[in-house]
């Protein structure tokens, strides 16, 4: 008897349909296998695209919290930068003009006065030779040894007036 006869022989009855059906059920397993994975494939998918898209928003807005707070920085230092600007600046120009002042005093072109009244000859300051007396109308000068003094507390006016300025200018 060949082979085939035999295969034949022993499929019929009960034995055959025990085959056809171990048999399906392989088949149908795995095409239900094969349809699972398909199913589970396009979860994930979904997943996947909606963690994107949350991964994505959050960039974005955190993109956005970060670009305000440059510029928020930004406004902050530029304000900041203006008012020491202008403290140092006017320190600076302070520091110009009182250089030019003591140069022009040290060469002579400028004279530097004191408000000052002197009493007359008759109320107990001895009247010396008529040659001993200044004019009418003239004005006391400081005396050379005291000018660095008075650049100095100009110079430190100048330099507290213009810190407390600064300081002022950066209270909110």
């Amino acid at each position: 008897m060949n082979p085939l006869a035999k295969l034949t022989g022993a499929l019929v009855g009960w034995k055959g349909y025990a085959a056809a059906l171990v048999v399906g059920a392989i088949v149908a397993g795995g095409a239900a296998w094969k349809a699972q994975s398909w199913r589970y494939g396009a979860e994930i998918s979904a997943m996947k695209a909606d963690q994107s898209a949350v991964v994505a928003e959050s960039q974005r807005q955190a993109r956005e919290i970060l670009e305000r707070r440059v510029a928020e920085v930004g406004q902050i230092n530029e304000r900041n930068a203006k008012a020491e600007w202008a403290a140092y600046g006017g320190m600076r120009n302070a520091q110009v003009q009182d250089d030019g002042l003591r140069a022009d005093v040290d060469a002579g072109r400028q004279r530097l006065h004191v408000a000052a009244t002197c009493p007359a000859a008759g109320s107990g300051v001895p009247k010396a030779g008529a040659g001993a007396r200044v004019g009418d109308g003239t004005r006391a000068e400081l005396n050379p040894a005291a000018r660095s003094d008075y650049f100095a507390l100009r110079a430190g006016i100048r330099r507290v007036t213009a810190q407390l300025e600064a300081c002022q200018a950066r209270l909110p």
